[in-house]
């Protein structure tokens, strides 16, 4: 029965890494018809109304995000900025440039093609009628990178290096981050309001709970946080020392200066759609088992925390399946996403991975049991370096002639898995967090 399981396991998380195809979702929630556009099905924009499309893309999928928007309406200019490298798979884009860029950490190509897009927005006409699209996805927070005048980029850099390894959380590391910028915090919309533009932004989450201040900083939308806040997390996390001088003396300056917070509102003429999440993956995943006749239970899109604690929560409820029938009888799909950690050594940060930890202290926990079997992967198709994820059932570790628990406090939990031929690869064109599978059938 294993190897059926299996067989569905993989199914089930190529399912939900299709549903989080950037290029879908933007196809999902567009619609051109006699010159009028309708977005999300909530709101129509006649196009006669506009002299002008500019369409920006950031973050991990904004090619394919582009691309597809291109197909459906054809901006008459504007440009792309997407990460450097190959585990994001790039779309071409025919009508606007695309530039690569560095993440997680800026460099100076990151600011130039931000300004190249603040330059296009302030190029507005008093008296132009311009339509302005962004499209969001995970990354943009690093890529679309403007900061306030006085800061340099080589400061910047070093801020983002002690925010990597401090131990806050992505909400706290954007708060700090919308308090260096121009554009994060809802100042990017502002801008284009105040210039006159009508202003879409088309969001792909990568943030657990999809809080939309948060996805890639906001750039449209409005945020609570306060320069005070930051401060307060940078000291909390023993950070505050060792920013750059020209940072803390712009963060202080805030303090007594509110103009210079984020804008409070989302302006009128700026529309915030999300358009894709973890849970729209899951809820993929989850017809597939039910397509193949099992019962399904989705049991949360918010998962967080240490990967391999985790499993011996879920593993828990697993064997409860098989032993007693609650909360459901098997056969059983659980499902679950969100985006688990692994606490390490920063010099030791190649080879770890969360969803291979996961499957990793899942496969000893069931160690010995039959018809179990755990599959989980990142969405972005490289979780930490080179893999997804991975697959495991109860034989996984008497089939190994590795050190299970050693290969998992060395985070070496993909050596583990390439022995034996369960690592999980595949492309994506974008990041909507983890996928995680458990198929459990009956007790044997």
């Amino acid at each position: 029965m294993e190897e059926k399981l299996r067989k569905l396991g993989k199914e089930m998380l190529g399912a939900g890494v299709t549903a989080a195809d950037p290029r879908e979702a933007i196809k999902n929630n567009l619609m051109l018809h006699q010159g009028v556009l309708e977005v999300n099905g909530t709101n129509r924009f006649n196009l006669e109304d506009y002299d002008r499309i500019l369409l920006f893309g950031v973050g991990k999928a904004a090619t394919p995000m582009c691309q597809a928007f291109e197909k459906i309406l054809k901006p008459d200019a504007g440009l792309v900025i997407t990460k450097k490298g190959d585990e994001i798979g790039l779309a071409s884009v025919e009508s606007i440039p695309v530039y690569t860029a560095y993440h997680p950490e800026p460099r100076q190509e990151n600011v130039n093609y931000s300004k190249e897009i603040l330059d296009l927005v302030d190029g507005i006409d008093e008296h132009e009628r311009v339509l302005v699209f962004l499209m969001i996805s995970g990354g943009g927070s690093a890529l679309f990178c403007a900061p306030p005048p006085g800061i340099s980029i080589e400061d910047m850099y070093k801020l983002n290096e002690l925010l990597m390894k401090c131990g806050a959380n992505i909400h706290e590391i954007n708060t700090i981050r919308k308090h260096v910028s121009q554009i994060k915090g809802g100042r990017f919309g502002q801008r284009v309001a105040d210039k006159g533009g009508m202003l879409i932004s088309l969001i792909l989450s990568d943030v657990v709970g999809d809080d939309l201040s948060v996805i890639a900083s906001g750039p449209s939308y409005k945020d609570a946080t306060t320069f005070e806040d930051a401060i307060g997390l940078m000291k909390h996390y023993k950070i505050w020392d060792e920013t750059p001088g020209s940072i803390r003396k712009y963060i202080n300056d805030g303090l007594s200066d509110p103009s210079q917070e984020p804008p409070r509102t989302v302006p009128n003429n700026v529309y915030n759609y999300l358009i894709g999440n973890n849970l729209s993956a899951l809820y993929a995943a989850k017809t597939s088992a039910q397509q193949a006749g099992l019962k399904t239970m989705i049991l949360t899109s918010q998962n967080t925390g240490e990967a391999k604690e985790i499993a011996k929560c879920v593993m828990g409820i697993a064997k409860e399946i098989q032993d007693s029938g609650n909360p459901l009888e098997a056969p059983v799909a659980l499902i679950m996403g969100g985006e688990m950690v692994v606490t390490f050594d920063w010099k030791d940060r190649d080879g770890f991975g969360p969803n291979r930890e996961f499957v990793l202290r899942s496969a000893m926990e069931i160690q010995g049991r039959k018809n179990i079997v755990i599959i989980a992967g990142d969405t972005d198709g490289v979780d930490g370096d080179g893999k997804a994820g991975a697959i495991a059932d109860g034989c996984t570790v008497e089939r190994s002639s590795l050190d299970p628990q050693w290969h998992l406090e060395h985070h070496e939990a993909e050596a583990f898995f390439d022995n034996l031929g369960d690592s999980i690869e595949y492309k994506s064109m974008t990041n909507v967090n983890d996928v995680v599978v458990v198929l459990v059938g009956p007790k044997e």
